[in-house]
């Protein structure tokens, strides 16, 4: 579909089209992202009435639109892309299958694999010595608990944090063979006041809620909380996230996008040597990692 020369109109009958058939089939991905991003702002709203029957928690991004747990990026959102969860009902699954293509959702799986081999490192360096890693923002503690099904051995220790108290609720009933290894923190991360030190310490997805003032904040204030030769890694979607316009219009998911060099410039605003500083990515270059080193 050349949306360049179609109005909204014509993408009304071409979503009628989409809606017929119960959802995209996989050649027609691109052509929607095409269409989505060639949107003006004054077609925005005209758009979402057109796509309404999915704009509902029964497909992911309509999950993501309402918002039943009151804001984006919550625990159950992202354990259903984890798990590439799809509606098996006919009029939702196509629309499933497709968020899951989305560059985004693949970096989403793509940072939890990272998660895994970076704690895997860690403990392989511990050489059975106890490590602490505190995780910002844990949500559903899915890649601690892939983690410890394939290192039974691990000596790391997690204390996870996080501001909803379902979250936390899933997380242990997922992670119950593990909880010993775990202490769960219903707090605050700006208030939050760790009784330890760590050697890690991970946050894949709280950052880029953050505006400039509290991600500096933050950084200065947790890494005092790390050891000496620790690590704190922070994950943010890159500028050029392609998938960042149908996030917001659809899913009305609105994220801070930085640079690699917004990143390094806010860890030297915390007082980090820029020698200790590092930027790294997933595989799709999408997420980007700030590491901070002690």
């Amino acid at each position: 579909m050349e949306n360049t020369e179609k109005g909204i109109t014509t993408a009304e009958n071409y979503i009628s089209d989409l809606f017929a058939k119960n959802g995209p089939d996989e050649y027609e991905y691109q052509q929607i992202f095409d269409l989505v991003d060639n949107l003006t702002d004054s077609e925005v709203l005209s758009f979402r009435k057109y796509m309404k029957p999915i704009l509902n928690p029964n497909t992911i991004i309509g999950f993501s639109y309402t918002k039943p747990f009151g804001y984006n990026g919550d625990f159950f959102i992202i354990e259903k892309i984890y798990q590439r969860y799809c509606n098996p009902d006919k009029q939702y699954i196509k629309w499933d299958k497709y968020f899951h293509e989305f560059p985004a959702a693949i970096a989403v799986v793509n940072r939890k694999t990272m998660a895994i081999e970076m704690f895997e490192k860690l403990n392989n360096k511990a050489n059975g010595d106890a490590k602490n890693v505190l995780i910002l923002g844990s949500g559903p503690v899915s890649e601690t608990f892939e983690f410890f099904e394939k290192n039974n051995d691990s000596t790391l220790q997690f204390d996870m944090l996080d501001l909803d108290k379902r979250a936390i609720s899933f997380a242990k009933v997922k992670n119950a063979k593990y909880l010993n290894s775990m202490t769960f923190h219903h707090k605050n991360v700006i208030r939050f006041a760790p009784d330890k030190k760590y050697d890690m310490i991970w946050s894949a997805g709280l950052f880029d809620y953050f505006k400039e003032k509290h991600f500096v904040y933050l950084l200065k204030k947790y890494y005092e909380y790390l050891n000496e030769g620790g690590e704190m890694i922070i994950g943010n979607f890159d500028i050029k996230n392609p998938s960042k316009k149908i996030m917001e219009i659809l899913g009305d998911w609105f994220l801070h996008h930085r640079s690699e060099d917004e990143l390094k410039k806010y860890a030297i605003q915390a007082g980090i040597d820029k020698n200790k500083i590092d930027v790294f990515k997933e595989p799709l270059g999408i997420n980007l990692f700030l590491r901070i080193t002690k």
